[in-house]
């Protein structure tokens, strides 16, 4: 049978079926550890989403990761701005990217996974492409104190790993959050290298109206393109789905019943 054939869902909620592993053990069953083989075999009878979301994770993290490693460089040799005072942005930008995230993380359990990604990154879009294409300090600052908390905080929030949550069970979700957790480091790898190799590797780019495009910024213009893909994928693909395994339940599920 199709991948699909094993879960039957609505626009909610998805039921496996589990039709293979009826002799599993219940998940509450404390004696019980599954092997690699049979954790594998759940966690690739999940629905795409579970892709999908791991995929949206690497971008977020590859976009995240990436502007954090140039950002202060970015802001004194792009803008003129001294270290002292790149240091005091920054810094008034970290205390309203937590408070916009304790927001976020309330907002995600009333709004949902998918219309928080929707908004932040539609914010986001905003706010990169301010970052990326902007020259005056006065666009820096819109992009740093308003779209940069209200989009890039709220992604930040374990927001894709909320979903993961509800699209795994217990029996499946330490595997999915392995992934989750390798997916964001190696996206977080890949985006150093990249800064160093076009560091090490560009010239600046000047572009037919005089604007000069340094190899950072040229970085920065790459996390606007992941922005956009990201968004896209997002609000073509991503779903507020939530799996639930009769014979994998969660301890309050299996509570109440």
């Amino acid at each position: 049978s199709t991948r699909d054939d094993d879960y039957v869902h609505n626009s909610q909620t998805t039921t496996a079926a589990s039709n293979n592993l009826d002799d599993t053990p219940h998940a509450n069953d404390k004696q019980h550890h599954l092997s690699g083989h049979e954790s594998l075999l759940r966690f690739l009878l999940l629905p795409l989403q579970v892709l999908i979301v791991l995929t949206l994770e690497f971008l977020n993290s590859f976009r995240s990761f990436g502007l954090r490693f140039v950002l202060y460089n970015y802001v004194t040799n792009e803008f003129g701005i001294s270290d002292v005072q790149a240091g005091a942005l920054l810094g008034i930008k970290g205390i309203v990217d937590i408070l916009f995230g304790l927001l976020g993380s309330i907002m995600v359990d009333v709004i949902g996974v998918r219309r928080i990604s929707i908004l932040a990154m539609s914010i986001a879009i905003v706010g990169r492409t301010l970052l990326a294409f902007g020259r005056s300090k006065q666009a820096l600052y819109f992009a740093l104190f308003l779209f940069s908390p209200c989009g890039d905080a709220l992604l930040s929030v374990g927001l894709y790993r909320v979903a993961l949550k509800k699209l795994t069970t217990p029996l499946t979700r330490p595997l999915a959050f392995a992934m989750s957790y390798a997916a964001s480091n190696l996206a977080g790898a890949l985006a150093d290298v990249l800064v160093d190799q076009m560091r090490g590797s560009l010239e600046d780019v000047q572009m037919s109206g005089g604007a000069v495009f340094t190899p950072i910024r040229q970085f920065i213009v790459v996390t606007w393109v992941i922005v956009l893909v990201t968004f896209t994928i997002a609000y073509c693909f991503l779903e507020d789905w939530t799996v639930i395994d009769p014979n994998d339940l969660d301890l309050d599920e299996s509570e109440d019943e």
